[in-house]
């Protein structure tokens, strides 16, 4: 199958090496780091919302500084910054549990080959290698 002239591998070339003790490792990992990213995602929103409160309160007061408003606007993107990086954090581990599920995680998106168990120990949402990350063959392969 052709994608973008690229050879498109099939899933059966992707089938993860990994035991089931392994992958169950893993899963438990991955779900660790999901709700401890929930976690900070929920504490990211509530801290939006009360700089959005604090900033309602402080716009209605008549002596407030320039200085204290940019303060507050800079808080208030990084911020959205941060609870958009958990999101799509959270999409990446929940793709990860897919690929646990059918059974083709651990296997290099770019090149076919197991990615090595220390990667995944470091990354476990990880979809490749430190060879193909290296050589940018990850930026090549449709995801």
């Amino acid at each position: 199958m052709e994608t973008n002239g690229k050879q498109k591998k099939s899933t059966q070339e992707f089938r993860t090496d990994l035991n089931e003790a392994e992958l169950a490792y893993f899963e438990a990992m991955i779900i660790n780091k999901k709700q401890e990213t929930l976690n900070e995602l929920e504490y990211l929103m509530g801290s939006l919302e009360e700089m959005r409160s604090a900033d309602d309160d402080d716009a209605s007061s008549i002596d407030h500084h320039m200085s204290d408003v940019g303060s507050i606007e800079e808080s208030v993107d990084l911020t959205n910054r941060l609870i958009e990086r958990n999101r799509k954090f959270i999409k990446e581990l929940d793709r990860a549990l897919e690929r646990i599920e059918n059974g083709t995680y651990g296997i290099c998106r770019a090149t076919g080959k197991p990615i090595e168990k220390g990667r995944l120990e470091f990354a476990p949402h990880t979809r490749y290698s430190i060879a193909a990350k290296n050589s940018g063959l990850d930026k090549s392969v449709i995801a």
